[in-house]
């Protein structure tokens, strides 16, 4: 199975990976499915790491490695993803633009998305196939 991982799940991955459901880490580690992380993630890292919503505790020249040494491959943001995330964007269903770019990035590439986030089922309508986790 081809999936993107979220940004929250991300930093628990790499960093803190007993607040992962066991499940969510053997899926991730399981080398028959196909894993992304967003540079959309990396950005959202900056981000709020500058803003002091620290989402991983180093800055993201040592992250990127880490994801490098994982089944987790980094992807770009394309102009397809643009055109989807217009479309979602008229229903403005979830507020958090990192979240929104990442939801049409699964859906144009027919990803499934790894989320923690409950307004993922808003976005099935959409073509959004999902699976998500309840943190430890």
């Amino acid at each position: 199975m081809k999936y993107l991982i979220d940004t929250q799940a991300l930093s628990y991955f790499l960093y803190d990976e007993k607040r992962l459901p066991e499940q969510i880490i053997d899926f991730i580690e399981d080398y028959e499915n196909t894993g992304y992380v967003s540079v959309v993630s990396l950005h959202e890292i900056v981000v709020k790491n500058a803003k002091g919503q620290i989402i991983v505790p180093e800055p993201i020249i040592k992250v990127v490695p880490h994801i490098k040494e994982t089944n987790l491959e980094i992807i770009p943001v394309n102009v397809h993803h643009i055109v989807r995330l217009e479309t979602l964007e008229r229903e403005a269903i979830h507020k958090d633009p990192f979240d929104r770019l990442l939801i049409a990035q699964c859906i144009d590439e027919r990803l499934t998305f790894i989320t923690s986030d409950g307004k993922a089922k808003l976005y099935e309508k959409y073509g959004l196939d999902y699976i998500q986790y309840e943190l430890n």
